[in-house]
């Protein structure tokens, strides 16, 4: 079977500097923008394996896209695994061991979610003007509101204003740092195994659902510094049919799920730790 690698390099055609995993989980109305806003990169070099649930490629949806750097993907999920499992993460780790991605930057976005143009150019340049040392790096993010008619509205900012990271003894990313503000390289995923004897980056147990990418996080601070980028580069979209509704409809509804993914958390490092 020829890889993707493979088909890459038999191509003459070189390796991404970007891969960019995005996960479509029936999101019509949203997972257009969100591909669009891959499509809108300013830095060119990339590629995106887009997986969907099956729902929406097999209705042909995605038939419009005719750009090469993307692959299409079925996720291969079946019937009530999404009960049991946090199917974001498992689609995540399913292409983070596949030994298909040839960027050497790796980031994730969700069909709810949107990049700024510059998120990519801005990521590689970092990593580039720095000689390749950061592995690891997040950028500042807006978060977006969405209300009923599709109309949306800033209603808050996370801040890349320092390193982040058990390793620089930086800023906590547990519900602090989102999955979509994260860009690291694929070699970090090697000490990362040596380091945890492991492949499950993304907990895919359904109880880490509120914060899987914040554990991810935390442990990827664990194994080096985390650089931060002092640039708005993504928006995290709240919107009326995301697993986050309670978080997005109100005020208090966004206190009362962060007191609870915050509280989740608590016990997770008492009883077990990370």
């Amino acid at each position: 079977m020829v890889t993707r690698v493979q088909q890459w390099q038999s191509s003459g055609r070189s390796m991404a500097n970007v891969s960019i995993i995005i996960v479509s989980h029936n999101k019509p109305d949203f997972v257009k923008a969100a591909v669009q806003s891959v499509l809108d990169q300013t830095h060119r070099d990339w590629e995106a394996i887009l997986v969907d649930s099956g729902v929406l490629l097999g209705r042909g949806f995605f038939d419009y896209l005719k750009d090469d750097r993307i692959q299409i993907v079925a996720s291969g999920e079946e019937p009530g695994m999404g009960a049991k499992k946090n199917m974001a993460s498992w689609c995540f780790n399913h292409w983070l061991n596949s030994g298909k991605l040839t960027g050497e930057l790796v980031m994730y976005l969700c069909d709810d979610d949107l990049l700024y143009p510059e998120a990519f150019e801005s990521y590689w340049d970092f990593y580039v003007k720095h000689q390749r040392e950061p592995q690891i790096m997040y950028a500042s993010q807006d978060i977006g509101l969405v209300d009923r008619e599709g109309k949306t509205r800033i209603i808050g900012r996370r801040l890349a204003d320092r390193p982040a990271g058990k390793f620089c003894k930086g800023r906590k990313l547990d519900c602090q740092v989102d999955y979509l503000q994260l860009c690291h390289t694929q070699a970090i995923l090697a000490k990362w195994r040596e380091k945890y004897k492991m492949t499950e980056y993304y907990p895919e147990d359904k109880g880490h659902a509120d914060h899987a990418d914040g554990i991810f996080g935390e442990r990827l601070g664990a194994l080096a510094k985390i650089y931060n980028i002092d640039k708005v580069l993504s928006m995290n979209r709240r919107t009326t049919i995301s697993e986050n509704l309670d978080y997005a409809e109100s005020r208090l509804g966004r206190f009362l799920i962060l007191m609870k993914v915050k509280i989740l958390g608590i016990r997770r490092i008492f009883n077990r730790g990370y």
